[in-house]
């Protein structure tokens, strides 16, 4: 079982990695820190553990803390 108690295969991992580095990119740099690259971690994974697999959605979520994307 991955995050949240839902597993996740191996592409969704890779697409969710993906979205990370993108929505990480967009950030000023200044606020990309290690703190805040985990916080828009869990925000993909609390989305995608809703069942969102929509790449941009999933961006959204994290940059906008949109949890019911």
């Amino acid at each position: 079982m991955g995050a949240f108690g839902t597993g996740f295969q191996p592409d969704e991992l890779k697409l969710m990695g993906s979205v990370l580095d993108e929505a990480a990119i967009i950030l000023p740099e200044a606020e990309r820190t290690s703190a805040m690259k985990t916080e828009l971690a869990r925000r993909i994974l609390s989305a995608a553990a809703k069942g969102e697999r929509d790449p941009n959605k999933l961006r959204i979520a994290a940059l906008l803390d949109e949890m019911d994307v």
